[in-house]
């Protein structure tokens, strides 16, 4: 089938219905989702994140988690705001692990969290103010949510046009996020330069370039973040600073992999737990590639897929490099790295930041280890699953039957990612999904309160109907698209469902 520029509406009908079952049948425990909760409210499906099953080993092990939660949160927010984060955690054991590591302004990452707050409203209680977010820090600076920098939307020509502020040079596009330099002083006056140069081109009007000019100063060249050690520090202080403008709650950003190297040194790498023993005994290797094979986000050595629970971080140009066991060593393929695979190898490779835990690594210990519920992405409720299910299979096989208890009550189905709400209107009429920075640069005193009627209003699966139009071009390869598939926009798709009758635009395009 193939689709006009205008299709008709029953062509528009048969597309969108093909999509839908393509996304699905690719991403089982979305379908799963669709089905149980579809037609709950966003607020209502949100109100169950707080929602976490505990039992006692899980709850003997929380204290690990939350006194090293709280250490790191205390470096970077101070204690009074550590303290009550770790209050939060104790009563509501959940974090979100949606978002990359960046500034907080992509499109699904800020929904993401002004979905979690709005949900706070229904519970009435006073230890929920944050919003806690285990970001990944393993991406490159060529992630597609742009973690360079700034992204906003503006009007040229009557049309809206997605504009970018880049912190970090092009060249850069392949070192990962995790540990690299700080931007300066120099990248900020280079920034304030591309504000004048659009503003000159008119892509942006005067006011919008006087609200750049004054959160470039106010926020990103603060001497405190030009002073952080790297440029995932200065986010963790940038995003806090920038989401209070715009929503009523604090974000707590700490970098999954900054948290789950601290659990190792302290409670696994030099004591007998099922983490460290996964990790250094070799009797575990062979059931390893057995039964996590093929999923996302673990590794497959024979097909060169992933890596062995750490990578490697280059020196030069801080690539990420593949790690694989040899004997009792971590070697990249090339030779270029190689790490004792020892307590003490582990420890003073983590310390010096030339390996960074891998994904599977991380949701080992975090959700399988220590229960704590981690909301994701579309992509995340799948493989999550996937992991917990083969960890359940090789511990079955060792007879580890503590580790089966505590992560068969690992909750790994819950989603936050995808649930589109906060939309600005654009000049024709359409609803363009809205940045955080641009509830910055365009919202006003009855943006939230707008976001928040919408979250009230708007079904799950009405929510996540524009999102399949890019779930689609994620899940298959361009070879595998067909035409009339990915011609179809998320505005065709509002309004097309009937979603914009519900959709209250919470900021206008200027």
């Amino acid at each position: 089938m193939s689709l006009a520029e205008e299709p008709s509406p029953s062509a528009l009908s048969d597309a969108f219905a093909q999509l839908t079952e393509a996304v699905l049948s690719k991403r089982p425990i979305l379908r799963e989702l669709v089905q149980k909760h579809g037609r709950k409210t966003l607020v209502e499906y949100a109100s169950l994140y707080t929602d976490v099953n505990l039992n006692p080993p899980i709850q003997s092990r929380q204290d690990e988690l939350i006194s090293t939660f709280t250490e790191e949160v205390a470096k970077r927010f101070g204690q009074t705001t550590a303290q009550a984060a770790a209050r939060q955690l104790i009563q509501h054991y959940f974090v979100s692990t949606t978002d990359h590591m960046g500034m907080i302004v992509n499109q699904s990452f800020t929904n993401a969290n002004l979905l979690t707050t709005a949900s706070y409203v229904n519970h009435n209680d006073p230890d929920l103010q944050y919003v806690i977010v285990l970001p990944c820090a393993n991406i490159t600076f060529s992630n597609i949510t742009f973690p360079r920098g700034l992204i906003f939307n503006s009007v040229v020509d009557g049309q809206v046009k997605l504009q970018r502020l880049s912190f970090i040079p092009s060249n850069a596009h392949n070192s990962i996020v995790y540990n690299f330099r700080p931007y300066t002083k120099q990248d900020v006056e280079k920034v304030h330069g591309v504000v004048c140069d659009k503003k000159s081109a008119q892509e942006i009007s005067t006011e919008t370039a006087d609200k750049l000019h004054s959160l470039l100063d106010e926020v990103y060249a603060q001497p405190a973040v030009l002073e952080q050690p790297s440029y995932s520090e200065q986010v963790i202080q940038t995003n806090d600073q920038l989401w209070q403008k715009f929503a009523p709650s604090r974000l707590i950003y700490l970098e999954q992999e900054t948290l789950t190297t601290a659990l190792l040194i302290k409670y696994h790498l030099h004591v007998d737990t099922i983490i460290s023993n996964i990790i250094l005994k070799e009797e575990y290797t062979h059931l390893l590639e057995h039964y996590f094979s093929g999923i996302m986000g673990a590794f497959d050595e024979a097909k060169k897929y992933g890596t062995f629970f750490f990578w490697g971080i280059t020196p030069d140009k801080h690539y990420r490099i593949q790690l694989w066991r040899v004997g009792n060593e971590l070697r990249s393929d090339d030779g270029s790295i190689v790490v004792p695979l020892t307590p003490d190898g582990l420890e003073a490779a983590l310390q010096a930041k030339t390996i960074i835990p891998s994904l599977l690594l991380v949701f080992t210990t975090l959700c399988f280890y220590y229960g704590l519920k981690c909301l994701g992405g579309f992509n995340q409720i799948n493989y999550l699953t996937a992991m917990k299910n083969a960890y359940i299979k090789m511990n079955v096989d060792r007879g580890n039957y503590r580790s089966i208890e505590v992560c068969a009550r690992a909750q790994t189905k819950e989603m936050n990612d995808g649930y589109l709400m906060a939309f600005g209107l654009s000049p024709n009429g359409g609803h363009i999904p809205a940045t955080g920075l641009d509830l910055y640069l365009y919202g006003t005193d009855q943006t939230w309160p707008t976001i928040q009627n919408v979250a009230r209003n708007l079904t799950v699966e009405q929510s996540l109907q524009p999102a399949l139009v890019e779930f689609y071009r994620f899940v298959y390869s361009e070879p595998e698209r067909l035409g009339a598939l990915t011609a179809l926009t998320a505005e065709q798709v509002v309004a097309h469902a009937g979603i914009d009758e519900v959709l209250q635009p919470c900021l206008r395009y200027i």
